[in-house]
């Protein structure tokens, strides 16, 4: 398991240029003052400068060097339980210290390659194995459990355990994601603290005594929590395991691509990991004024938007009149189609706060000047459930997109169920409406002229779609989504376009080249370029130029941000 994605982040030590003991000597070379709020470590003979306050692990971490742990996770309370991370201190030679409990203090010297530490570090990792079942080769954590790794770095020995092991609970389904194998934990308790401390709903616990301790669900519960996957990813061994993903791929085969949650206006960071064509996990990416180093079970499981039920090819009419066209027989005959439209009252463009800033960018230019329309009506997922944490009741990942585009060209934006909304003949980026789409909703839609949809899942407005596209995802493309408070955020193309999909903007380049317009954009990054040029608060930035973590856009902050949620540093 990947631990640098969840260190505390610490302000950066300045260079030192003193020099440092060579060795595990107690004797230390003069060492120039560290600055107000740092102080001066040695570790393995290595200098340092850390923050005051930091533990013995973290320390070491700045020089690159690796104190081995358990149950020690930044973000939680120290447990001080697996003693992996024992080293010996210059305050007390001979005597071992939990490296997760000790913080540093002024010119503490720290030793992690002793024979007494070495001998603790075998003898706390056979302890550990002591009644761990040998059945990596059925594991989902195999290739990223601590228990393997530090097996070779710190054991790597036979078993010395001649009577049978423990058994323990296998396969006990904890909650809606999380599944349970008790003769696999090794009892950290991480899980426990992060449902206490984090998630702040104490549905687990440790119980029972001796080695037939366990972690259980209180009794008559369940682990049914928002943030319940976020105890398979703290897990450093497989006792905890994700029930979407177990047993679909080996990790090793897996190449995690950085991306943007789309299942809310959080805008959490993930990591999808992907495998040729296909998503098959996401994980959370640390983005400390974000989503810090978690994510919500709804956002865990939101890339299957991208793989199930999507619409793969282009169709023409609907009912026993559809059929299948070719992309250029189906911009042709939806060219056709708008062609008698352009500038009518009648018309109306229907804009997803789903897209990417880009998609947005072009539909919204191709409303303007291809089809002549002053305004825009904007749709898109109903709002849900939210809380104060990571979980916004808006469900699109970039409403404030949509605004910023109408603002940068001038168009009237407007909910598409407003009463001004009379069109007889619709054009819809992204198929999702405002609220349930009841069986008159449908009619209505059955009921239109010309419905052209640009759509990614199969949907009741897919089906009443006189004309359909399919649209790529996020995942399928690079972009921005600009999220509650003003974050813009770029992602990268995490696999390839599935099917027939295109991103919008490459639809309405066809559409406008078939309708006797210009060709209006060769990439995302163009159409990022002429907002950019066209919005204030964007200011002249470039998409290429955009970091991981994004950028906070000025004026766009809300006026009460939720109570536990991560925020722009400086902000309250």
């Amino acid at each position: 398991m990947a631990e640098p994605n969840t260190a505390t982040a610490s302000p950066a030590p300045p260079p030192s240029t003193a020099a440092a003991p060579a060795g595990p000597s107690t004797s230390a070379t003069t060492i120039a003052p560290a600055p107000e709020g740092f102080v001066n470590v040695v570790v393995d003979g290595k200098h340092a400068v850390v923050p005051q306050g930091v533990n013995l692990i973290e320390a070491a971490r700045q020089v690159n060097v690796a104190i081995p742990y358990f149950c020690y996770h930044p973000k939680l309370s120290i447990a001080g339980q697996c003693r992996m991370c024992l080293v010996e201190t210059s305050d007390a030679r001979g005597r071992l210290v939990a490296g997760c409990q000790i913080r540093v203090k002024e010119g503490l010297q720290i030793f992690t390659k002793t024979d007494l530490v070495k001998d603790a570090q075998r003898a706390s990792e056979e302890f550990h194995l002591v009644n761990h079942p040998v059945d990596c080769a059925i594991c989902d954590q195999s290739g990223e459990c601590k228990l393997q790794d530090y097996y070779v770095g710190y054991d790597a020995k036979p078993s010395r355990i001649a009577t049978y092991k423990v058994n323990k609970p296998k396969r006990k389904i904890f909650g809606p994601l999380v599944v349970y194998d008790g003769e696999r934990c090794i009892l950290c308790t991480r899980c426990v603290r992060f449902m206490n401390e984090i998630a702040k709903e104490p549905q687990i616990a440790m119980v029972g005594r001796g080695d037939h301790s366990e972690i259980d669900t209180v009794p008559g519960g369940q682990l049914d929590s928002k943030y319940s996957g976020n105890t398979v990813d703290i897990c450093p061994v497989g006792a905890l395991l994700n029930r979407d993903f177990r047993f679909t791929s080996r990790v090793w085969y897996l190449e995690n691509e950085r991306t943007v949650c789309d299942a809310c206006a959080n805008g959490c960071n993930v990591g999808a990991d992907v495998r040729a064509d296909e998503v098959y996990r996401y994980l959370p990416k640390r983005n400390e004024e974000v989503n810090d180093v978690w994510l919500c079970d709804d956002g865990r499981v939101s890339y299957h938007r991208a793989m199930d039920g999507r619409v793969e090819t282009a169709r023409i009419g609907r009912g026993d009149a559809a059929r299948f066209l070719s992309d250029e027989a189906a911009v042709q005959s939806t060219a056709e189609a708008l062609k008698p439209l352009v500038g009518s009252s009648e018309l109306a463009v229907l804009i997803s706060k789903t897209l990417t800033t880009e998609e947005m960018l072009a539909a919204a230019v191709f409303a303007r000047d291809v089809l002549g329309q002053k305004r825009i009506y904007s749709t898109g997922r109903p709002p849900g459930s939210g809380d104060d944490f990571l979980i916004r009741t808006d469900k699109n990942p970039n409403a404030p997109g949509l605004d910023l585009v109408a603002k940068a060209l001038g168009l009237e934006l407007i909910d598409a169920d407003d009463p001004k909304n009379h069109a007889q003949h619709l054009v819809m980026f992204g198929a999702e409406m405002t609220g349930d789409l009841s069986a008159r909703g449908q009619a209505m839609a059955q009921a239109l002229k010309t419905l052209v949809v640009l759509g990614v899942q199969h949907t009741p407005i897919t089906e009443a779609a006189t004309h359909l596209l399919p649209l790529s995802t996020h995942l399928e493309q690079e972009g921005t989504f600009l999220n509650y408070y003003g974050r813009l955020q770029r992602f990268r193309q995490a696999i390839p376009q599935r099917f027939d999909s295109m991103p919008a903007w490459a639809w309405v380049t066809r559409l406008s080249k078939a309708l006797g317009g210009q060709w209006l954009f060769e990439s995302a990054a163009e159409a990022f370029g002429v907002l950019a040029a066209k919005s204030a608060p964007l200011g002249g930035k470039s998409l290429e130029a955009l970091p991981d973590t994004g950028v906070v856009l000025e004026g766009l902050a809300p006026a009460e941000y939720p109570a536990r949620a991560p925020r722009p540093a400086g902000t309250k």
